[in-house]
């Protein structure tokens, strides 16, 4: 994941987000009032958001690397089949 630089970034972040809203929710005197019933969302809705988020990452790093690949083997293709250029041989 080296050479993949943004796609970290937004790992990262989302990643630190996610923890520090955890740890404001945990240390934070919050009072919720009638509203208790929707506490366990307060907790799995941004983690079901981070799990998303770190999903589409490594899908964009796969196709990143599956796109180079792509292109290295066309690369090669083009460089060892040359049909159809005249050499010295077709002359």
């Amino acid at each position: 994941m080296q050479k993949y630089e943004k796609y970290k970034v937004i790992h990262r972040i989302s990643y630190i987000v996610f923890f520090s809203y955890l740890l404001i929710l945990a240390v934070g005197d919050f009072d919720f009032g009638e509203y208790t019933s929707y506490i366990p969302y307060f907790i799995v809705v941004p983690f079901l958001i981070y799990c998303a988020i770190a999903i589409s990452v490594n899908i964009l790093i796969r196709k990143a690397r599956i796109k180079k690949y792509l292109d290295k083997k066309k690369e090669k293709e083009l460089r060892y089949n040359r049909k159809g250029i005249p050499t010295l041989s077709n002359i």
